[in-house]
């Protein structure tokens, strides 16, 4: 305890603002004490709230200004008795109370409240008149006494003065006026009459317990108020990291959409040579055939022809002009694109940065709040620990009710634990745009019987055809027949810009005229449903997973190259080539049996759904089923294991007999959409409903709950189709 007195002696007892002993030292709620001329200037320019020039903690401003705050009666003793011990350990020459000389002091009597000599302060202890003040004289021997302690200390003084006659002694206290100490005459018939009296020791042993218990409680939460700091600066370096990860990974997406533009710059000056190459070769290959024309004809026709070449010329010439201008505008897109990429990224690094700043501002903060909490917490300690080692109680029952007060805000402040710090060490903004985006899905194929004339599908096909697309043959023509599909894999310069295709039964390539065929699909793309061509013997890729009874889906493609994913494999990659999209007609659309029974027979996979449209004696017509298996040894005549729905079990069937529904048999529960407009019973449900099957009537219709109706609808198959 010697050592902390000291401590105290040294450091505790100081006026923060003038750094000198107290001097009337003022009690502020957050337990730091200024003296009251320091304070005063603070306490008087304040409107209603003062802030602690140590914590920053505000309180309401009394009434009656810095009078109004308690005066810190254990530090202004404390300071009293660190004054007289210096004087009496310099034996200062002072006036003696007992000879009224000027001599060297060697005591001081708290009860006479004077110095006293050596040769008076024997007899002050032993004179009869004075026998009772020896508890509480301060000796030479006891201030050079390094076990004195503040209990010790505060016996040396006696009780305080009844604050209503100043010449008795306080010995009870009132609880109702803040604890104030009373003499018993007030409290029984005076001003106190009526209030709660408490003797001060019962009283003192109370606020005691009460303190004691805010200390622990304090003391528990020691190492989260200890522990802020290090958390804090963990936080900061955390958001130090993630702004240098978030700009590196800005960076990184900055590089590679510039290696997109780049990219595409050299994909476009390629695409010009190339184009530029074809048009020079079309115009030596017109060029050459018109002078071999011009040599077999007639001198009276040369100027014809020559005119024929000029204006050859001047098409090439403004072709090539066109896809100048085509290149032009590229380029000036690509440019304007990575300049919008630059400032995206500018803008990027900015925000990153102010966020980052803006957070290591508020951790700034959060360090000064931290920094004045430990200081008000070590503060706390330090001067509750101080009135209770001086075992005072009139000190006890004075100062530890405002602590127990102060203790409860502070023991709130020290359980803050700030969760907001896990959100400041991170920044956030938003990736860089892509520079492209994605290709939006083709619009969809009109049929041919939404168009009046034959003349205006002609018109709409030729405006609307490209490479890659499906065909339907809608008239025999040179090997083609009626109802054969291919894929459109070239145009005829030569002749009209006519399709040639490669044909799916035909096995070869033929060109047709825009009036014999019709648009079925647009192509393969991601997400169509495709199957090996029987002609890819040896794929260019892995075979395995894929053969030309099992159909897949595209997951991706490049225009050259696509990944199919097959039932029996999670991924088959090969060329396009290889492949052949798989398609679904109806029946309707064939001239006659032996065309479709032709279809039926290169299309059919395992897992498609049919109906049986012909009797062989072994089901009912419109029985529907799935394709569990397919015999294919005899390719004049397939025999299909089918699944029927209708009956148990399963048997061989012709593929003549059959037709395709659907690349799945629809069951209850599968949700679909209506083809087109559909009315039953005076309830219509618009083309594109969407609903779900909660029933099977038979082989050709269902009954399907369609959103927004309050009923069911009972169709036929034909008029739905699985929604995706």
């Amino acid at each position: 305890m010697a050592a902390q007195l000291v401590e105290l002696e040294e450091n505790f007892f100081n006026c923060p603002i003038c750094l000198d002993s107290f001097k009337d030292p003022k009690l502020l709620p957050c337990l730091h004490r200024y003296c009251r001329g320091c304070v005063k200037p603070e306490v008087d320019k304040s409107d209603d709230k003062v802030k602690c020039p140590l914590c920053k903690q505000e309180c309401d401003k009394p009434t009656d200004g810095v009078d109004g705050f308690k005066t810190d009666f254990h530090t202004r003793n404390v300071v009293e008795y660190i004054q007289l011990k210096k004087s009496v350990a310099a034996e200062e020459v002072r006036k003696c109370i007992g000879c009224s000389n000027e001599l060297q002091v060697a005591a001081f009597c708290f009860k006479c409240r004077g110095f006293i000599c050596r040769k008076c302060h024997e007899i002050h202890e032993n004179s009869g008149m004075t026998r009772d003040h020896k508890e509480h004289i301060l000796a030479l021997k006891d201030v050079k006494d390094k076990h004195l302690t503040l209990e010790k200390l505060g016996s040396l003084k006696e009780a305080p003065s009844c604050s209503e006659h100043p010449e008795k002694l306080a010995e009870i206290c009132c609880v109702d006026c803040d604890n104030l100490p009373i003499c018993v005459v007030c409290g029984q018939y005076e001003n106190h009459k009526g209030h709660t009296i408490r003797g001060v020791r019962e009283l003192a042993a109370e606020e005691r317990k009460k303190i004691e218990h805010s200390m622990k409680a304090l003391r528990e939460q020691d190492g989260n108020v200890r522990g802020f700091p290090a958390k804090l600066a963990e936080a900061r370096k955390s958001l130090e990291v993630n702004i240098t990860e978030t700009k590196a990974r800005i960076r990184s997406q900055y590089n590679k959409e510039v290696g997109k533009l780049n990219e595409k710059e050299r994909e476009s000056v390629g695409l010009l040579a190339k184009h530029k190459a074809e048009i020079d070769r079309k115009e030596r290959e017109v060029v050459a055939d018109l002078n071999r024309q011009r040599e077999r004809e007639l001198k009276t026709v040369n100027d014809k022809y020559d005119k024929c070449v000029s204006e050859a010329k001047a098409k090439a010439a403004d072709e090539r002009g066109g896809k100048d201008t085509a290149a032009s505008k590229t380029k000036d897109m690509l440019t304007k694109k990575r300049s919008y990429l630059e400032n995206e990224l500018s803008d990027s690094f900015s925000s990153v940065d102010h966020q980052g700043n803006t957070n290591m501002k508020t951790f700034g903060e959060l360090s000064d709040q931290s920094t004045h909490r430990i200081q008000r917490y070590d503060n706390f300690v330090a001067v509750v620990t101080s009135v209770l080692a001086s075992r005072d109680h009139w000190t006890d029952v004075s100062c530890l009710p405002d602590m127990n007060v102060s203790s409860k805000q502070l023991i709130e402040d020290a359980k803050k634990e700030f969760p907001e710090i896990a959100a400041l060490s991170k920044v956030t903004t938003k990736a860089i745009t892509p520079v492209f985006a994605p290709k939006a899905n083709p619009s969809p194929i009109i049929n041919r019987d939404d168009f009046k004339s034959d003349a205006d599908y002609e018109k709409y096909v030729k405006e609307h055809l490209r490479i890659g697309m499906t065909l339907r043959c809608r008239k025999a023509n040179q090997g083609v027949q009626e109802g054969d599909t291919g894929k459109v894999i070239e145009f005829d310069w030569w002749n009209n810009l006519n399709p040639i295709c490669q044909w799916q039964r035909l096995g070869g390539t033929l060109v047709v005229s825009y009036s014999d065929v019709e648009i079925v699909d647009q192509g393969i793309r991601v997400g169509s449903k495709v199957r090996l061509q029987r002609s890819a013997v040896n794929p260019s890729r892995d075979q395995e997973g894929g053969n030309p009874r099992s159909v897949g889906r595209v997951t991706a493609t490049d225009g050259k190259n696509c990944t199919v994913v097959f039932p029996t494999k999670k991924q088959w990659k090969g060329l396009l080539s290889d492949v052949e999209q798989v398609l679904l007609l109806r029946r309707s659309a064939f001239q006659d049996a032996s065309s479709y029974s032709a279809y039926v027979r290169d299309t059919i996979v395992v897992g498609m759904a049919v109906r049986r449209y012909k009797d062989d004696g072994m089901g009912k017509v419109g029985d529907t089923g799935t394709v569990i298996m397919i015999d294919d040894s005899d390719l004049g005549q397939l025999r299909i294991e089918v699944k029927w729905q209708r009956r148990s079990g399963t048997h061989l069937v012709k593929h003549s007999n059959i037709e395709i529904l659907g690349l799945r048999l629809l069951s209850v529960g599968d949700t679909v959409r209506a083809k087109h407009d559909i009315t039953w019973r005076w309830t219509k449900c618009a083309k594109g409903g969407t609903g779900k099957i909660t029933g099977i009537v038979d082989g050709r219709k269902c009954n399907v709950h369609f959103v927004g109706l309050g009923r069911a609808l009972t169709v036929f198959f034909s008029q739905i189709e699985l929604s995706s």
